[in-house]
């Protein structure tokens, strides 16, 4: 790497650094030969080739349905029902993995997470408010 691919590298990484509250983001060029170097080698020593290929395609079949699911629903509900569902969603997923993985929740955590849910649900809602109004406006 030249000096000045190493100069591009470090001001990518900062002004990724600044966008993502001071910790720096993964870098595909600096991790990436690292993870197909040692990444992936350990995770086949621990579970087999096949399970590893077997799981990415399980994981890579669902994340495609969910996507389907999540574009056949805004196609059939208004924005707004769809925000609310996704806010379900996230309190599921979090609630799934308070009891799947026995996640302990302190009174800090709790918090936090209602403070979070709060606001995804308060943004979804305005955002498909304003929605809604626009194509109100467009078919009056």
């Amino acid at each position: 790497m030249s000096p000045h691919d190493e100069d591009h590298v470090v001001g990518r990484r900062r002004r990724r650094r600044s966008a993502h509250g001071g910790a720096p983001p993964p870098d595909p060029e600096i991790e990436g030969p690292q993870l197909v170097q040692h990444g992936f080698k350990d995770a086949i020593a621990k579970v087999g080739l096949a399970k590893l290929v077997s799981n990415l395609l399980v994981v890579g079949l669902f994340y495609h349905l969910y996507n389907q699911v999540a574009t056949n629903t805004l196609e059939r509900v208004t924005p707004l029902t769809h925000a609310v569902g996704n806010v379900l969603k996230r309190v599921f997923v979090i609630g799934f993995s308070i009891i799947a993985f026995g996640n302990k929740i302190t009174t800090q955590t709790g918090i936090g997470t209602c403070i979070a849910i709060a606001g995804v649900a308060l943004y979804s809602y305005i955002k498909a408010k304003i929605e809604e109004e626009k194509t109100q406006m467009k078919s009056a």
